[in-house]
């Protein structure tokens, strides 16, 4: 499989980064590759850090995805009609040294499909689920790890009322676990990014 290789180095850095465990399980094995483009920046590679000015304004996302077995024609054509929900969350908030609010949840969009060119941003056929917010660590909390979480979504989904992630508030955003809310809603987490963003001294 092409993908194998990118997945088992994607594998390997969010274990070296600390991605895995403080935010996906041990068990994670990611099943897509998750692009985050910056306005104004392109772009921005695994692990990278970017000036928190390149931040402000909403990221567009791209990922390309295993087919699952059910997806694949006998021909060997691939016909993909799953949606995606993604997360995007801080692991190092307030700061690393003292996680306190990890992990704080910045974004949530559902309903994405991935394009048909797997560079083109993901297609979104749902609002998002709350507003983009977009990073502020606080002063001299040192280097944060912004982190992107791709979900299969199960069929006809929609976050169900009430939900926590529809709620905008401070206090609801802290404390999130992407593993949760994945069990909450019969979601599957296959993909996983992140960059680095360093705070004003």
């Amino acid at each position: 499989m092409p993908l194998l290789d990118p997945l088992t180095a994607l594998s390997t850095a969010l274990r070296k980064a600390g991605i895995v465990p403080d935010v996906l399980p041990e068990s994670f094995t990611p099943t897509a590759l998750l692009t985050v483009s910056l306005p104004g920046a392109g772009t921005v590679d695994l692990g990278a850090e970017v000036p928190l000015a390149q931040t402000v304004e909403q990221p567009q996302i791209s990922f390309v995805a295993v087919p699952q077995e059910h997806e694949v024609s006998a021909e060997g054509l691939v016909k993909s009609e799953s949606k995606y929900t993604l997360a995007m969350l801080d692991p190092d908030a307030p700061s690393a040294a003292q996680p306190t609010s990890r992990n704080f949840r910045h974004w949530v969009i559902t309903g994405l499909v991935s394009s048909e060119d797997p560079s083109a941003p993901a297609i979104q056929t749902t609002p998002s689920a709350n507003a983009y917010r977009p990073p502020g660590p606080p002063k001299g909390s040192g280097l944060h790890r912004y982190t992107f979480i791709l979900f299969r979504e199960p069929p006809n989904f929609t976050l169900p009322a009430g939900s926590s992630e529809l709620d905008p508030s401070i206090e609801a955003r802290r404390r999130w676990s992407a593993v949760e809310f994945a069990e909450r809603n019969g979601l599957e987490i296959v993909g996983a990014t992140y960059y680095l963003v360093r705070s004003e001294e």
